[in-house]
């Protein structure tokens, strides 16, 4: 986990819209946007960026860290990349 990343333990701790990583013995299993939180089933839906599908995350199975976005098309980061050299 880096400095800009915090554990998450429950899903109180989660709103919609937050940018999540789930992850088992270190390895990335998911990461994606939180769309819906069912706290008393400690349970939560995301959208996976990788392929745009929804996903359930059990936050007893998996360590989740809530994360910066990824950089996108339109950010400074991403136009960067598209420069010519």
């Amino acid at each position: 986990m880096n400095a800009n990343e915090t554990a998450i333990r429950t899903c109180a701790e989660l709103t919609a819209g937050d940018e999540i990583e789930a992850r088992h013995n270190g390895k990335l299993f998911h990461r994606g946007r939180v769309t819906r939180i069912i706290p008393l089933m400690g349970l939560f839906w995301i959208v996976d960026a990788r392929n745009g599908a929804r996903k359930l995350i059990d936050v007893e199975a998996l360590e989740i860290v809530r994360c910066e976005p990824d950089a996108g098309p339109g950010t400074d980061a991403a136009a960067a990349l598209l420069q010519p050299a």
